[in-house]
């Protein structure tokens, strides 16, 4: 069997896996990350309730993978290749950035796993992803002879507002952070600074009832639905500037990666955001980039629906590290 885990600020999710299969989960459970002091703890409580010969396992975390060592985002854990290796019986372990273990999992994704918000030109090339979730990540997949991912921390690059609208929000910005990178716009906790940054200079009221539902502070979740339902303007208003946002950093990595194999959108906020997604406000955004418009307009933009594609991507990994084929 193959141990696959995706590490999250919020959750911990880890799944077995038949290596003829790297798509389908024999097994879930999701912990509460903050409930342990490592990943350790979780790998070990879960092996103890699985009866399962673990042939290799790889873990996708949020933040920067060095020589087999992640101090992670969101996370107060430092995580260690060779500390995990001790807790699986074969001694086969591998940490991969979250975002590459998506990239990995592109491969396996079939028709129902996406979505198309703009069908392009599709070519074989370099792809692109970038998720919104409790942060925001990106990498990329190198086009040679055959795909191969490779992680980024683009999210953490500074944001660029191109409106005068965007210059207020990071001038908003700057004086709640000391660095405004474009996870601070582009994630759960983004779509709240979006929020309070509208609200608080009174560029559009909230509903009534959304602002009792948000005294105790914005919500995500809350802002999202509301905006949905079209039950509150500074709600709405929140998401499409978080849309136009998302669609203008999507463009960028296209560029920087030169992505003509296609961008794809993960992370947990997409999906449930499809409908505003899927829109102009997105679509124009991607594609302006003045003298290079015309490549963007060609480039097809997936959303990934199943938030199971890091499983997939580390389960891939860990069956070429159980064969002992070469990853890197």
């Amino acid at each position: 069997m193959l141990l696959a885990g995706d590490i999250g600020g919020t959750k911990t999710a880890l799944a077995l896996f038949d290596p003829e299969d790297p798509r389908t989960p024999l097994h879930y459970r999701s912990y509460p990350s903050r409930q342990y002091t490592g990943l350790e703890g979780i790998v070990d409580d879960y092996l103890r309730e699985q009866d399962a010969r673990i042939a290799a396992a790889c873990f996708g975390v949020a933040g920067p993978v060095t020589e087999g060592r992640c101090e992670t985002i969101n996370l107060p854990w430092i995580v260690e290749e060779t500390r995990l290796s001790a807790h699986i019986p074969s001694g086969k372990a591998i940490l991969v950035n979250d975002l590459e273990a998506m990239a990995w999992s592109l491969q396996l994704l079939q028709g129902k796993d996406l979505h198309a918000i703009h069908p392009g030109h599709e070519v074989e090339g370099n792809r692109a992803v970038i998720a919104a979730g409790t942060g925001l990540g990106e990498a990329g997949v190198w086009y040679g002879r055959y795909y191969h991912p490779f992680a980024s921390e683009g999210g953490h690059a500074d944001f660029s507002p191109q409106s005068y609208e965007e210059d207020a929000l990071l001038s908003f910005l700057r004086n709640k952070y000391k660095h405004v990178s474009w996870e601070r716009v582009l994630s759960g906790p983004g779509i709240e600074n979006i929020y309070e940054f509208l609200v608080n200079t009174y560029r559009v009221a909230p509903a009534t009832h959304i602002r009792e539902q948000l005294q105790s502070g914005p919500r995500a979740a809350t802002i999202t639905a509301a905006a949905l339902k079209g039950e509150c303007p500074a709600c709405l208003r929140t998401m499409e500037l978080f849309v136009g946002l998302y669609g203008a950093e999507a463009g960028n990595l296209a560029l920087k990666l030169m992505a003509t194999g296609g961008i794809y959108i993960g992370g947990g906020i997409a999906p449930k955001i499809l409908p505003l997604l899927d829109s102009d406000i997105f679509r124009s955004a991607f594609m302006h980039k003045g003298r290079l418009t015309s490549v963007l307009q060609k480039v097809p933009v997936r959303v990934i629906m199943t938030d199971l594609a890091p499983l997939f991507g580390a389960a891939y990994v860990a069956c070429l590290l159980a064969d002992d084929k070469p990853i890197y």
